[in-house]
């Protein structure tokens, strides 16, 4: 999970568009000043597209305990993929992705108890 200032050959830039345009640019992203997303406004990678909607099918799978959610039920998980007729190779990737979504949503349940 990222958080905090984003900072580029372990030192804080002076100029964050310049340290921003920089670090995109290592993945191959470009920097565009100007544009401002809404609060709400989230963008999804055309390759996330299918792990988000699995993720998103799979809500209806959490295990809670006296604290709230502890995980998914994998069982369930595992059914729905398959139920969505999504093939064992990439059932087998979508799982991962959808194991790093449930850790960061318990981390952030966490944080807000």
């Amino acid at each position: 999970m990222a958080r905090g200032q984003l900072e580029f050959g372990g030192v804080h830039e002076s100029d964050p568009a310049n340290s921003m345009a920089e670090a995109l640019a290592a993945f191959g992203l470009q920097f565009e000043e100007g544009v401002v997303l809404d609060e709400d406004e989230y963008w999804l990678w055309p390759e996330n597209e299918e792990a988000f909607l699995m993720w998103c099918a799979l809500q209806t799978q959490w295990t809670v305990g006296m604290a709230g959610a502890v995980g998914l039920n994998y069982a369930g998980v595992e059914s729905c993929l398959r139920l969505h007729g999504v093939s064992k190779k990439t059932r087998s990737q979508l799982f991962g992705s959808i194991q790093a979504m449930e850790r960061v949503a318990l981390e952030e349940w966490a944080a807000k108890r």
